[in-house]
């Protein structure tokens, strides 16, 4: 089953995305960068909110630069939690790092690994140094999105085909897909027939900007996108 993410950075949002038909609620602050993370109250109050209808999930910010370890135990009752990688192609010590982040995490908090399309701006690493990694700590997804926001949607940057080997790549981690990187209607349609776990959305959720407000109609309206591409992607198969 593919479900849709929405990304929220309030409560507010989150009752909003929940009433359009999220599968799941992230929480993040998008001014501050692709992964930007949300102060830990606003965790609380999206917990809250949410009151276990939903899993909900957390962006934590870039390992090298805004990643703040002493927030890892106000993650308690998450589902799951995101570090980014962007800069980690050029250091030595990343994969050490991110282990030792991502096994601080508090007991039933799953770590989401996260592959940016976008790698040579981002400095990231490569699928093939991430999933060995990300597999031995048995984290659940693969995240694929993009770093600079600016610079087009997830499909600018890779083929369907090398999106649809990435999910083959990360099965065989016994890892799902979730696709982000300014995600459109279009977008969804196309990538329907690869089934990933979710759709993850910010901007198109919003009224264009990432950085405005949810609006309930958008939400809605994404959520039946998701649910009759993959719908009519699954009659093709059979």
């Amino acid at each position: 089953m593919t479900g849709l993410l929405v990304s929220v950075r309030s409560a507010a949002e989150a009752e909003l995305a929940l009433a359009g038909g999220a599968d799941l609620i992230d929480v993040k602050e998008p001014r501050r960068g692709s992964l930007g993370a949300a102060e830990p109250a606003v965790w609380d109050e999206v917990r809250q909110v949410v009151g276990g209808r939903t899993p909900v999930s957390a962006a934590l910010g870039e390992l090298l630069t805004d990643f703040r370890a002493e927030n890892l135990k106000h993650a308690q009752g998450l589902t799951l939690a995101k570090v980014g990688l962007a800069g980690c192609a050029a250091t030595s010590d990343w994969a050490s790092r991110w282990i030792r982040a991502m096994r601080d995490l508090p007991a039933g908090v799953q770590p989401v690994a996260v592959l940016y399309a976008d790698r040579r701006t981002a400095r990231s690493p490569s699928a093939e140094e991430l999933l060995p990694i990300a597999a031995s700590l048995r984290a659940p997804y693969l995240l694929l999105d993009t770093f600079d926001k600016s610079a087009g949607r997830l499909l600018n940057h890779l083929s369907l085909d090398q999106v649809a080997i990435l999910t083959e790549q990360a099965a065989k981690h016994d890892m799902r897909l979730v696709l982000a990187g300014s995600l459109d209607e279009a977008s969804i349609r196309r990538l329907a027939p690869l089934r990933p776990a979710y759709f993850a959305v910010r901007g198109a959720a919003c009224g264009g900007d990432r950085t405005q407000a949810i609006e309930l109609v958008r939400v809605k309206r994404l959520a039946e996108v998701v649910r009759t591409s993959v719908a009519a992607a699954a009659r093709e198969v059979a």
